[in-house]
C-alpha cells in the first residue's frame, strides 16, 4: 500500500543559483519518517454484542484564518531569521524554536564538516490556508537560497517539533562541497533523515514503513524507481545509518562527496557513472563508489545492510499504543453510525480540516454526502493499524473490513493523522 499523495502545493519552482529552473523532483519536501510503537490490543467489534456508542468527535472544519492584512514579524539569531505572523503559536514559541534550530545547525555542520555559516530564513505559517494566501509552501526548502517554508502549530508530535533538522540538513547540503552542490537524491534524502534530530534508529523506522506497506517490502535492501528521486525516505535513512555505522562519519562524508551529480538537461548525471535515472544506475554508482572508497563492492555491502534491516523487521512491534488504537476505532465506529443513519454532518466529523488548501470544506461535504448515501447499514471491523511516521503530525493506516446489511464485505485502507483535535481520516476509498 502506498499513501496517495494529496497535492502539497501549487507554487512554481524557484530558480537555482545559476538562474535556470530546477526540476520539480529536486524541490525539497519534509517527508515522513517513522516512530516506535508498542504491541496493540485490536479493538475489534464483537458481532455478538452491541458495540459501545462512539465518543463524540469535534468537527474540524476548514475554517482556518488566512491572517489577511497582517504584518509578518521577525526574530533573529546568529544563523536564523524567523518570519511569523502576530498572535500565532510561532510567536510565543520563537525562543524555543531558535534554540532547537541553532542546536541542529551546529550538529549538522559538525557531522558534515561544513565550514561556512550561512544565515537561513525560516517562514513559519500557522496553517496551510494562511501559507497559501501569502505564497509560502508547506515544508519546502530552496538550496542556495537559504530559505525554507514550514507549517508551525507547536503540537508535540508535529514535524517541526520532532524532525526540525531535516530541512536544515537539506539546505546545508548545498555547502557540503563547493565544487559540486548536488549529490544523488537517495543519499540526500537519507542524510536529511539521519540529521533530522529525532534520534531515531533508522533501521527500526524503515522496518515500520515496510510493515505498513508504505515502502515496498520486495525491495528490502535494493533499489526501485522511487529511490532514484529519493522518495523512499525510510530506505534512504536506513542506508545512510548503515554507512555511517560501518565506516564512520568521516568516511561517509567521502562516500557522499563521490556521489555528486549535476543536471544535464535530461537527467541527474555523474561525471564518472553517467545518468543516474534507473535503479540499476544507482546500484552501479554505489558499487563503484564503495569499491573505490572502502574496498568493498556492492555484492559485499548489500547483504550486510539487508541483515540490519531484517533484524529490525524481526524486532519491530506491530500496531500502535492502545490509546491510539481505541481512538482510531472510535472514528471508524462513528463513520459506521453516520453511514447507517444517513448523517453527513456526523460523517464530516471523522474527516480532517487541516489540508483545506486541497478541496476546502466543499470537498469534505461532498465526500460526506456521497458516503452516507452509498451503503445503507454498515458495520466495520478494524483488522490492523500501523503507525507510518510523521507527515505534519503522527500518521497511521488502518485496514478495515466494512460489511453491509446483506453481509457483503469490502476491505479498505483508511489513512489517519493525529491532529490537535484528535485522530481524523485524511484519505480513504470514500474520497474517490
Amino acid at each position: 500500500m502506498v499513501t496517495p499523495e494529496i497535492p502539497l502545493d501549487k507554487m512554481p519552482d524557484r530558480p537555482t543559483s545559476t538562474g535556470s529552473m530546477a526540476p520539480r523532483s529536486f524541490v525539497l519536501f519534509a517527508l515522513i519518517g517513522c516512530a516506535d510503537t508498542v504491541e496493540p490490543t485490536l479493538p475489534h467489534i464483537d458481532a455478538d454484542k452491541a458495540p459501545p456508542p462512539p465518543v463524540e468527535l469535534a468537527t474540524d472544519l476548514c475554517d482556518d484564518s488566512t491572517y489577511a492584512g497582517m504584518t509578518w514579524q521577525t526574530a533573529s539569531s546568529p544563523h536564523f531569521v524567523l518570519n511569523y505572523l502576530p498572535n500565532t503559536v510561532a510567536q510565543y514559541h520563537r525562543s524555543a524554536i531558535i534554540s532547537r534550530l541553532e542546536s541542529a545547525y551546529a550538529d549538522i555542520r559538525d557531522k558534515l564538516g561544513i565550514s561556512v555559516q550561512p544565515t537561513l530564513t525560516v517562514n513559519l505559517s500557522p496553517n496551510r490556508t494562511a501559507a497559501a494566501a501569502y505564497g509560502f509552501g508547506f515544508g519546502r526548502g530552496w538550496p542556495g537560497y537559504d530559505s525554507y517554508d514550514v507549517i508551525y502549530t507547536g503540537a508535540p508530535d508535529s514535524y517541526e517539533v520532532v524532525r526540525y533538522g531535516n530541512l536544515i540538513a537539506q539546505l546545508l547540503n548545498y555547502y557540503f562541497d563547493s565544487s559540486n552542490r548536488t549529490r544523488v537524491a537517495f543519499l540526500t534524502t537519507g542524510v536529511g533523515e539521519w540529521l533530522d534530530q529525532s534520534k531515531r534508529n533508522l533501521h527500526d523506522a524503515y522496518a515500520q514503513q515496510l510493515l505498513a506497506g508504505v515502502e515496498n517490502r520486495v525491495h528490502v535492501a535494493e533499489f526501485e524507481a522511487k529511490d532514484v528521486t529519493g522518495r523512499n525516505t525510510g530506505r534512504a535513512g536506513s542506508f545512510v545509518q548503515f554507512l555511517v555505522e560501518r565506516y564512520g562519519v568521516d568516511m561517509f562524508a567521502d562516500i557522499y562527496r563521490a556521489t555528486a551529480v549535476s543536471w544535464n538537461g535530461s537527467c541527474w548525471s555523474s561525471a564518472t557513472y553517467g545518468c543516474i535515472s534507473t535503479p540499476e544506475a544507482l546500484t552501479a554508482m554505489f558499487d563503484g563508489v564503495l569499491t573505490a572508497k572502502v574496498g568493498e563492492s556492492w555484492s559485499t555491502v548489500q547483504p550486510l545492510w539487508q541483515a540490519e534491516v531484517q533484524d529490525a523487521l524481526a524486532r519491530a512491534p506491530v500496531g500502535m499504543a492502545p490509546t491510539a488504537m481505541t481512538e482510531i476505532a472510535n472514528v471508524v465506529r462513528t463513520m459506521d453510525i453516520a453511514v447507517t443513519t444517513g448523517d453527513p454532518i456526523l460523517y464530516r466529523s471523522t474527516l480532517e480540516g487541516f489540508y483545506c488548501d486541497y478541496g476546502g470544506e466543499s470537498l469534505r461535504r461532498t465526500v460526506s454526502d456521497r458516503a452516507v448515501a452509498a451503503y445503507g447499514s454498515v458495520t466495520s471491523k478494524v483488522l490492523a493499524v500501523y503507525e507510518t511516521g510523521v507527515k505534519n503530525f503522527t500518521t497511521a493506516q488502518a485496514l478495515v473490513q466494512r460489511t453491509d446489511d446483506r453481509g457483503v464485505s469490502i476491505f479498505a485502507t483508511l489513512y489517519f493523522e493525529h491532529f490537535p483535535v484528535g485522530w481524523r481520516v485524511t484519505w480513504g476509498p470514500d474520497w474517490f
